[in-house]
């Protein structure tokens, strides 16, 4: 039933579906260079902004630890990772997490740590900075990650494309595509509106699909993977994006009464 999903989804002008021109596009406002590496450290970026994300995979070579045995960074949509070393690297290696800042319950944090232990893609992300040195190993200038925000994947599918973080803008229109989201490229400055997101290729269920859509909906929004393309409708151009897999944010079950 919902496999393309815009506001539209709402009781508010019911028209949403891809049409049969849609068409992939290289033209991805998301792609295009960006040096801006101002807000590394994530106290320095706005809750509604979009840096400071990583990857994150668990380490699963065989020494002891804390040399191993702990996690794996890396930001997305970029080739480098700026390490608890200062030096930079493909992904940086950390023994500990430091979940202070997240105020997430154990039982949430399994949540994350069971996606990261995934081998077969990324299905997990953390938002945060890394620190210098840990308190809690017997190798403190290893260094540490200290996690404000954790996100895992709800598909089964291994995400492929970009990685954007989008929310509704509150634009409503009387005739679409309207491009009533957002969607902001992670750990980059890049911006785009777009009218549509195509879940086809994400192996979620409809239920699932639909939960998403409350979420976008709400402050914090979502996370995609996926590409650009483009479509028409009655004559009117769109852009959308295809979402290989979709990530939500992790929080605290609400205070029972």
């Amino acid at each position: 039933m919902f496999r393309s999903m815009t506001l539209a989804a709402l009781p508010l002008l019911a028209l949403s579906f891809i049409p049969a021109c849609a068409q992939s596009s290289t033209d991805d406002e998301l792609l295009a260079d960006s040096t801006d590496d101002a807000a590394l450290d994530g106290k320095a970026d706005a809750p509604d902004g979009a840096y400071t994300y990583y990857a994150i995979t668990a380490d699963m070579r065989k020494c002891s630890f804390p040399t191993c045995g702990g996690y794996f960074l890396s930001r997305v949509n970029r080739t480098t990772t700026t390490c608890a070393s200062g030096s930079t690297a493909a992904s940086c290696y950390t023994p500990v997490l430091d979940w202070t800042e997240a105020h997430l319950d154990a039982s949430i944090q399994d949540k994350l740590l069971g996606a990261a232990h995934k081998t077969d893609g990324t299905f997990a992300l953390v938002r945060g900075r890394f620190g210098k040195k840990n308190t809690t190993t017997p190798q403190p200038a290893l260094g540490k990650f200290i996690v404000t925000e954790a996100w895992v994947a709800e598909g089964p599918n291994a995400p492929e494309g970009v990685f954007a973080k989008v929310e509704q803008n509150g634009l409503r229109c009387i005739a679409a595509p309207c491009p009533s989201l957002t969607e902001k490229g992670l750990n980059t400055g890049n911006t785009a509106n777009i009218a549509d997101l195509d879940f086809s290729p994400s192996g979620l269920t409809d239920r699932e699909i639909e939960g998403f859509v409350d979420q976008y909906v709400a402050p914090q929004g979502i996370i995609v993977v996926g590409d650009r393309y483009t479509f028409k409708i009655s004559g009117r151009s769109g852009k959308g994006r295809t979402v290989t897999n979709a990530f939500h944010l992790l929080e605290n079950p609400p205070a029972a009464n």
